[in-house]
């Protein structure tokens, strides 16, 4: 009965390393952008093996190094629907009220993998300098 657990265990930690992950295209990590504008993030899904059925996205604004959490101000939080194959362009709102200098932008996404589906969660972020 172990052994099977094992093989089950495993079975689904090798289907979610064959996921590929998403990456933010846009804007380029090191961005200065102004408090209050709006901006346009990129977000791209690279190609994999497995099946994925995509679920969700969410984008926040947080001290630098504050991934996994996705920071306290939540810009996005929807469905992930890929237009262009494998590329979603949101736009967000950086908060008026955002201190000057170095914030993170962080962007969750969750999706389910491989036939029976298991759950996958990964979090990526670039660095942009409010003005």
């Amino acid at each position: 009965m172990k052994f099977l657990a094992f093989l089950t265990l495993s079975a689904a930690l090798g289907t979610t390393a064959f996921a590929q992950s998403i990456s933010i295209q846009a804007p380029a990590d090191g961005t200065t952008v102004k408090a209050g504008s709006s901006i346009t993030v990129e977000v791209i899904q690279h190609s994999s093996i497995s099946d994925l059925v995509q679920v969700g996205l969410a984008i926040g604004l947080g001290i630098p190094n504050s991934a996994p959490g996705i920071g306290g101000n939540i810009l996005y939080n929807e469905p992930f629907n890929l237009g262009v194959p494998g590329m979603q362009n949101i736009t967000v709102t950086i908060p008026a009220s955002t201190p000057a200098g170095l914030m993170s932008l962080n962007v969750a996404h969750f999706d389910l993998v491989g036939a029976i589906k298991i759950p996958h969660v990964e979090t990526v972020n670039i660095t942009l300098n409010v003005v």
